[in-house]
């Protein structure tokens, strides 16, 4: 037994082993529970309060293990993003990688030497999706998801900023991100000859992370980003300290090379451009609108390769999942249109005074509270907003555009019902929408069998203006006029 190991026993049905000395915090997000805070472990939002047996309420983030302890959870203070650590399906919509290939095909079987592989990543701010490839046929041999351990330091893109805005904090946000990497590339390759090439798909913010450049021009205006370009570098630079602890890392990264992809803007990435060409939308004649709804929402409006980029803060509010394989809600979204449906939740997004002060107590024992409403009130208002700011600059209406294509975490799995009924979407895109899956992670995929679709994001970057929405004239009176539970107004849908 390893005296230095203890014990944390999670709301008496869950054990969890940690170090000596290990931050608790840290140690339930690498477990998967997800707290709705966002103050990048400053301790200053509270949202982090969990209860330790014979010391009262904490603050996670500040608490030093340092012996057996028991600690209960509210579900007041974690998102429903913990649903993710019990396997959350970010292949979906995919259908020209077929998950037939990885059961026929064994890693360990003698038909894996001599290949050439390559990986390629999806660096989401919430998840982390990637896939073994082999690049002679281009079929994926190997998948898996996993949630992104920078995520101790916040739930959002914002946070993270604040934290990767030192030297200090950039290092520990990379250090989280590639020893995760590291360990799940390691363990898909571990009886084979190694990868030769990873090309990763991220918002900017993301890929900076993994580039090592410091956050702090993304904090604020005017916002000049450092990895407009892609950026290839080397495994034994890219795993730079990983590599001695282990022989035989070294022999499988030292020659590997890691791509980072391009990126627009300071909030629109490579995961959104690639989006955007997975889905064809700079080949159309029409207007088509590309949505990536996640952690961070970025909205692509194109026509003939020539459109607009931009993105909307959307936190933790609309990457949640609810369970699947169960009768309840798919997402938070759907959860709000039932609980408006029943008036528990008003048009205006209030609940009703006898849930005010305790909020409203589902069977799964998940709260809905007024701040959670709140949170999502604002991340729709931010992407109606954003949808109705696109369309005036572009001299267009809801109805000219003939294509919506949904992705990202919350995008895939929302019902367009429940979109068009609160008011995310109006109802001239009921018929138009189409879930697109993980888009990011195919267009990474696509990045390492075919060198041209590079040269392809390029071009349509080129041609992408980017829109700052805090400088755009009208935004303001948009996003407040969203700020409710109602369908879209027929005053923005002329």
């Amino acid at each position: 037994m390893d005296n230095n190991k203890i014990t944390i026993t999670v709301n008496n049905n869950r054990s969890i082993e940690c170090g000596q000395g290990d931050n608790l915090f840290s140690v339930l997000s690498r477990a998967g529970y997800v707290f709705s805070g966002n103050c990048g472990k400053r301790g200053t939002c509270q949202r982090c309060l969990v209860d330790i047996a014979g010391e009262g309420s904490v603050k996670s983030c500040a608490y030093t293990v340092t012996r057996d302890i028991a600690v209960t959870i509210s579900d007041d203070n974690t998102s429903i993003l913990t649903s993710y650590a019990q396997g959350y399906d970010q292949f979906g919509g995919i259908s020209e990688m077929t998950d037939t290939t990885l059961t026929d095909i064994g890693k360990s079987s003698a038909k894996m030497q001599n290949r050439k592989l390559g990986a390629a990543i999806d660096l989401g701010t919430t998840t982390i999706a990637m896939e073994l490839v082999d690049m002679s046929t281009g079929i994926a041999i190997d998948r898996r998801g996993f949630m992104n351990p920078q995520i101790k330091y916040g739930s959002d893109v914002i946070s993270r900023i604040g934290v990767g805005s030192t030297e200090a904090g950039l290092t520990d946000l990379r250090k989280a991100v590639t020893h995760k990497l590291a360990s799940e590339l390691y363990d898909m390759v571990a009886e084979t000859e190694g990868i030769s090439h990873v090309v990763v798909s991220g918002n900017t913010t993301m890929n900076a992370i993994l580039e090592g450049y410091t956050l702090d021009n993304l904090g604020h205006s005017p916002f000049v980003i450092r990895n407009a370009d892609a950026e290839t570098i080397p495994g034994n630079v890219f795993f730079d300290g990983m590599l001695y602890e282990d022989s035989a890392y070294t022999d499988t990264f030292a020659d590997m090379s890691i791509t980072c992809l391009p990126n627009l803007s300071a909030f629109v990435g490579a995961d959104a451009l690639c989006g955007a060409l997975v889905c064809d939308i700079d080949r159309s004649d029409t207007y088509q609108l590309f949505a990536d709804l996640g952690t961070n929402g970025e909205l692509i409006l194109a026509k003939q390769g020539i459109g607009y980029a931009t993105s909307c803060a959307c936190g933790p509010a609309f990457e949640g999942m609810l369970k699947r394989g169960t009768s309840a809600p798919t997402t938070a979204f759907d959860l709000l249109d039932r609980l408006n449906t029943l008036h528990v939740v008003s048009d205006d997004g209030v609940l009703a005074d006898q849930y005010l002060e305790n909020g409203y107590r589902l069977a799964g024992g998940i709260v809905v509270d007024m701040d959670m409403i709140r949170s999502f009130l604002l991340a729709k208002a931010a992407i109606c907003a954003g949808i109705e700011s696109l369309m005036d600059i572009a001299g267009i209406c809801d109805r000219d555009i003939s294509k919506v294509y949904l992705a990202g975490g919350f995008g895939c799995s929302l019902r367009i019902s429940s979109a068009v009924s609160l008011g995310l979407f109006p109802e001239s895109f009921r018929e138009k929408s189409e879930f697109s899956g993980n888009t990011s992670l195919y267009g990474a995929h696509k990045c390492l069998i075919d060198e041209s679709f590079i040269d392809r994001i390029y071009e349509f970057k080129g041609t992408l203006t980017a829109v700052n929405l805090g400088e755009f004239d009208g935004f303001d009176r948009r996003y407040y006029s969203h700020m409710n539970l109602r369908p879209w107004s027929s005053d923005n849908s002329k």
